[in-house]
């Protein structure tokens, strides 16, 4: 909770960060009596919980969106080209404390169907409703194995 108290319990000071930008508010409670304190601190919660929403929010869409640019990387974090003897793209990702690796062969099954399958893994395993389309526009180039 980034509920705060302040002053010896006089202000309450309500905080998130939320896309890197700082949200705060302050309340005060000098001078109210015990039922009104008690809004007041309902209220402070109340907007806590709906800054927490939006800070989730943001940091899901940062993970869904976010690239990267190693050499074997798709541009799709969690979802690397690996050169075995044929290319194939392994998605590794943890959620809950769980560790979930799996390949999908480019030899086996081509290019646009080992991604497709691959996006939609991950996006299984994070809990997606569906694969971000976006993901699919990132598909890299890989040269077509025999």
């Amino acid at each position: 909770m980034a509920v705060y108290e302040l002053n010896n319990g006089q202000l309450l000071r309500v905080a998130r960060s939320i896309n890197g930008k700082l949200e705060q508010e302050y309340f005060s409670l000098i001078g109210l009596n015990k039922t009104r304190q008690a809004g007041v601190r309902r209220d402070a919660k109340a907007l806590d919980k709906k800054w927490q929403e939006a800070q989730e929010s943001a940091r899901a869409k940062r993970v869904r969106e976010a690239s990267t640019d190693k050499k074997h990387s798709t541009g799709v974090r969690g979802i690397n080209l690996v050169r075995r003897p044929s290319p194939a793209f392994r998605v590794q990702v943890q959620t809950k404390g769980k560790s979930h690796v799996r390949e999908f062969s480019v030899k086996r099954l081509g290019a646009e169907k080992a991604w497709r399958q691959a996006t939609r893994y991950l996006a299984e395993c994070r809990g997606y409703k569906s694969a971000p389309k976006a993901w699919n526009d990132r598909m890299p180039k890989v040269k077509r194995v025999r």
